[in-house]
């Protein structure tokens, strides 16, 4: 017997859940992944340096701000620019706002209809009014950082290798705060409410984290990646320390660690370093730990719900050392083509990513190589359904505790969402 649910609902993009069982035992559990082979990595090469972040940020609709980032640093590795720490705090603003916009929509509208008995925040509404009505106010102060500093709803064009080509003003700069300190109890309920659930112990299973280090304070840029076994890299030396693959089932690679899967994401920041977290959050994620179970993947709502708190208060802070320091209209660094190698990694709502780029003497790109989340994650929900689905053959929770699983990662596999079917065949 085989049962399947294709596709995944909930999601951004296309998926699906295989079970293969041959009387009560399960034979297979797999993670599929149906969207199309994307070519970037292909299609930028010969591309000058700087029209690059405007092709690789149209990666994703959601991660957009993580993909520029991600494009913009490696090219200024690989040039050598040094940006100034109005750039550096504008682009800390920034990758903060992403993780608002994203992680309120799945904290939200993705994952919360599963532990209130919903099938999607519509219908969910009429029950919950303000948990939706939190939810899309959050959003709308993720996104409001997102147009002020890029200029556009989607994929903006303002954030260059070097700086912003136009800088926010001091009244665009209060706006941001004045939305943060307005949706800031939504960010303090959805702590509340992931902290009250239980979680299906079928899901548990045990896990490896890796995530960058942010140096000293809590955040989602960095220069070393960390392991929780202990292992600890240069960001350059990705390649000696992730692996990936090709499978069958699925047009996503698989990702592994020492011949082992591994999970990126909020659960993995919390676990490798919760404990630089600051304010409301830290307070938070301290009285909460124990809720925070590092060896149950659907933790992963939780900590997402606790970085919605630090990521709000973060927005405020950067926006008033901003206007403390005052606003220079014409910061923006040199910046000259030059044969050259460059890697940068951020932590994108959904985990460490990763773009590497060398260029010619032209600064014209020869080779590139990008690995997102969902990739580095895919291994890991593979692995934790093999775990759940025989704890849970035959009983009515099996569909319902996968799909959970799956959603928790909070998998960007394209921007879309459907209904879900099941088919038992």
């Amino acid at each position: 017997m085989r049962v399947e649910i294709d596709p995944l609902a909930r999601v951004e993009g296309e998926g699906g859940i295989e079970v293969e069982m041959e009387g009560n035992q399960v034979r297979d559990v797999k993670f599929n992944i149906f969207e199309g082979p994307r070519f970037f990595e292909s299609f930028i090469k010969g591309m000058w340096y700087d029209k690059v972040p405007d092709v690789m940020r149209r990666i994703c609709a959601i991660c957009t701000c993580s993909h520029s980032m991600a494009s913009i640093k490696a090219m200024e590795d690989a040039l050598g620019v040094r940006v100034s720490k109005q750039t550096e705090l504008l682009r800390d603003l920034l990758i903060h706002g992403e993780m608002i916009e994203s992680h309120a929509l799945h904290v939200y509208a993705l994952a919360l209809p599963d532990f209130l008995g919903f099938p999607s925040v519509i219908h969910m509404a009429k029950k919950y009014p303000k948990e939706v009505k939190g939810a899309l106010q959050l959003k709308k102060a993720g996104n409001l950082v997102h147009n002020i500093l890029t200029g556009r709803e989607v994929h903006g064009m303002n954030e260059r290798i070097g700086g912003f080509s136009t800088i926010p003003s001091e009244n665009e700069l209060e706006e941001i705060r004045k939305a943060m300190e307005m949706t800031r109890e939504f960010a303090i309920l959805a702590v509340k409410l992931f902290s009250s659930f239980e979680l299906p112990d079928a899901a548990r299973s045990e896990n490896t984290f890796i995530a960058l280090n942010p140096g000293k304070r809590f955040g989602y840029y960095g220069k070393e990646h960390v392991a929780s076994d202990g292992g600890r890299w240069d960001v350059h030396d990705y390649r000696k320390h992730i692996k990936e693959k090709t499978v069958k089932h699925s047009r996503a690679k698989h990702s592994s660690y020492k011949g082992k899967p591994f999970m990126v994401g909020a659960l993995a920041r919390l676990a490798l370093f919760g404990n630089k977290l600051e304010g409301e959050a830290k307070r938070l994620y301290q009285k909460h730990k124990e809720k925070l179970d590092l060896q149950n993947s659907i933790s992963n709502n939780l900590a997402q719900a606790i970085e919605l708190v630090h990521s709000v208060d973060r927005c405020i802070q950067d926006v008033d050392e901003l206007l403390s320091r005052g606003i220079d209209k014409r910061d923006f660094a040199e910046v000259k083509p030059r044969a050259g190698s460059g890697t940068a990694s951020v932590e994108a709502p959904r985990g460490v990513l990763i773009h590497s780029y060398r260029l010619d003497g032209k600064g014209r790109v020869v080779w590139a190589d990008v690995i997102t989340p969902t990739a580095m994650n895919a291994a890991n929900v593979d692995k934790d359904f093999r775990v759940a689905a025989p704890r849970l053959v035959n009983t009515k929770e099996l569909e319902r505790t996968l799909e959970m699983i799956a959603r928790a990662y909070d998998p960007c596999i394209s921007c879309s969402t459907h209904l879900v079917v099941v088919r038992r065949i």
